[in-house]
Parts: C-alpha cells; structure tokens; sequence
C-alpha cells in the first residue's frame, strides 16, 4: 500500500515539479528516515523506476523507465548504463549500456534483445518488474544526428534499430518543416524477429521510406534477402548525399562498411554504433616506439616510448598528457571515438572511424580527428 502511494506521489512531483526543485529539498533534507521512506527521492544516486513492460517481439521486451529527479535527459541515439544487482565472475556488478528511446512525460524506454548466453538480458527478462529501481547513468554516446544533416539513411540490423528509433521518432515528433528527409533499411532474420513492427508502419505514414528485409526468408514467402552492395544502390540511389547512421551486429556493420565504400560514400559520412566487441589485441611483430600519434581537433601531439608498447592509443595518449574524452573504455560507447585521416590503426576500427580505447598503432605516423 505505502509503495503504491509514493509511487504516486513521486510520478506526480517529477510531472510537475521543475527536478532542480525536487533536487534542492531532497538534498537539504537528506536524513535516514527519509531515505528509508522513499529512496527514490531522497538519494544522491540517479535511479530509475520501471514503469511499464511491453513484448516487441519473440524474446524482445521494451521497458518503459521513469527517472528520478537527478536526471539530466538525452539526444536521440544515447545510451544509458543500468546496474544491475546480480555480480560477475569477479564479484562486481554487472552493467550494460542499452540505447534510449523518447517517451511523455519525462520518461525514457529501452528495448532488450534475449541471447542465450547473456546474463544481463535474461535478468531483465526474467527478473525486472514494474516498480523495481535500477541504478543508471547519465545519457553518453555520440550516435546522435546533428540537426544541419538534412538527408538521413539509417542502416540496421536486429536490436541495432534501438538507436535509430530513438532519432526517427525524435525527428518525427518535432515540427515538420524542421524534419530532415529520412529512409530506413532495416534487416531481421525473419519476421517473428521484427522490432517496433508498428512504429515502421507509423512511419511511413509520416513520409519515411521504410525498407525491411529477411535473412531468412520474407513473410510473403519470397525468397530470403541479405543486404549487399546492390541492393543497397537500388534501394537508396542518392546513397552518396545522405548521411549513414549504421548500427547492428559486427559481420553486418562490417559488410555494409565494405559495401558503403564501394559505392564511393564519403567514410565521413558513416557514423556507427556497436553493441558488441570482440577481444581485441595489438598487432603482432610492430614495435610501437617512436611511432608519433598527432590529433588535428586539439592540435596535439605525442611520440610513443617503448614503455607504451600493449597499450590502447586512449591510454597511450593519456599518459602522455593527452586529454581526451572517454567513457566506458571498452569499445562500446562511442565517446573516445576518432576518424583516421593518416596512417594504420589495428583492433576496434570500422571504415575510418577508430575507437580509442580498443585500437592499437600499426603505423609509424597517425593523425586522428573528427
């Protein structure tokens, strides 16, 4: 019964009261009976309440998530970090980052893919209810459209739609004649795998070009259609003036990289997002001592020791002075991440964008920037 009523109670507050107020009179009344009371509130943690679950499809869930007054909100295409109160081998808590989605009122959702071996996704399957509290982070990543691109194509596969519904539903709910031109191809392995089936049909009723194909099969049993170089030429002719948003599964993303290229798109042009890494381990048989490593942005620059060698360009480049913004350190966010404009780079690189924290030298010169 008390939990119902605060559930109320706090949905209310953070509905109608500006969260820097909430903040302020929970921080100046921080005591243990309140934090008892409702720790929702009364805490210094950024937390997330569960306040709806929906099925998306076979083994995919949608969990719509109220966030407490310390949230700083989020641009289409972020991710967030939940923790999660089961541990790893290690004895650690386990933690993954999942894209966010706009919803009213203040509210955010994320879409989870089961796997079989995924621990965190079958917890949240099996386990996580409405009204249960996870721990988060505040919204990261740089898989976000800029609002001067004004031809959009976002490529996908399986659960790599997230982000990029999260940028079409944004793009669809402001105003129309500030919505850029936007086509989406998107590749499931069969029907029964297909996400936010309802929202692609809202799509094209907005005026999206909407393309799903089947790896497996189509549901009008036509033959099954992976994506390759020609159909993407025939489905997005004016390929080479839009801007590439790519997110999905490695072998994927790194096709449609190979076949991007081969249609002569500006790899500046292809901006991706990865949820999964392989591990990742620096070149054999190079020695990284003397190799200069120089970032345009910045105008930087530092020489590698034999006292680097093993190290990620990130690490390299930190201890040696080197500034430079990073986030989960493991090749899944996208905050560290560059585009190579001179040099070889080896472990975490798509097209011509690097990774920092998962990337190793393979050349003596490397100039990195936006």
């Amino acid at each position: 019964m008390l939990d119902a009523v605060l559930a109320r109670a706090n949905t209310w507050m953070l509905e109608h009261i500006d969260p820097k107020w909430i903040d302020y009179v929970a921080s100046n009344t921080m005591t243990d009976l309140n934090r008892r009371l409702n720790g929702f509130i009364w805490t210094y943690e950024l937390q997330a309440q569960v306040v709806a679950v929906r099925d998306e499809a076979p083994g995919v869930k949608t969990f719509v998530m109220r966030p407490n007054q310390l949230w700083q909100g989020f641009e289409p295409g972020q991710h967030v970090e939940l923790v999660l109160p089961i541990r790893d081998v290690q004895g650690l808590p386990v933690k993954r980052f999942y894209s966010v989605s706009p919803q009213p009122q203040g509210r955010f959702s994320i879409t989870v893919k089961q796997t079989r071996q995924g621990r965190a996704s079958r917890w949240l399957h099996e386990r996580l209810q409405v009204g249960q509290r996870l721990p988060i982070s505040q919204a990261q990543g740089r898989f976000c459209r800029r609002t001067d691109q004004a031809r959009l194509l976002y490529l996908c596969a399986g659960s790599g739609i997230t982000p990029c519904h999260s940028m079409v539903s944004a793009a669809l709910a402001g105003p129309a004649a500030q919505r850029p031109d936007m086509q989406v191809i998107a590749q499931f392995r069969e029907a029964d795998d297909l996400i936010f089936k309802d929202d692609l049909a809202a799509w094209k009723q907005a005026g999206v070009k909407v393309d799903t194909l089947f790896s497996s099969g189509s549901p009008q049993g036509l033959p099954a259609s992976r994506l390759d170089a020609e159909q993407l030429r025939r489905l997005c002719p004016d390929l080479a003036r839009r801007e590439v948003y790519l997110c999905g599964p490695e072998g994927f993303m790194h096709g449609m990289i190979q076949a991007l290229q081969s249609l002569g798109v500006d790899p500046l042009r292809i901006h991706t997002e990865r949820f999964t890494v392989s591990h990742l381990t620096p070149s054999t048989g190079f020695s990284v001592a003397g190799t200069e490593v120089r970032f345009k942005h910045i105008d930087a620059c530092f020489t590698m020791t034999a006292a680097d060698e093993g190290k990620t360009l990130l690490q390299a480049a930190l201890d040696h002075g080197v500034n430079l913004e990073r986030g989960c350190t493991q090749g899944m966010c996208g905050t560290c991440k560059l585009s190579v404009h001179d040099g070889e780079i080896s472990g975490n690189v798509l097209g011509r964008a690097v990774y920092m924290c998962t990337s190793y030298p393979a050349s003596r010169q490397i100039v990195l920037g936006p």
